[in-house]
């Protein structure tokens, strides 16, 4: 297995999600379930979070 960095998005309603995180799998289609999984154990554990960072620009 390797480390892999995954990038997943989601098109939403009003705007655009991204997770980023970095899994061990043996392909790309393992890295995918991975990163879902972290995800969804991620979102299941979490009481309060907020964005960290943001980048603004003009339309």
């Amino acid at each position: 297995m390797a480390r892999k960095k995954v990038t997943l998005q989601a098109t939403l309603p009003h705007g655009t999600f991204y997770w980023v995180t970095e899994v061990d799998a043996g392909s790309e289609e393992e890295a995918v379930v991975a990163a879902e999984n972290l995800f969804m154990a991620e979102m299941e554990n979490i009481d309060e979070w907020e964005f960290t960072d943001f980048d603004v620009a003009p339309l």
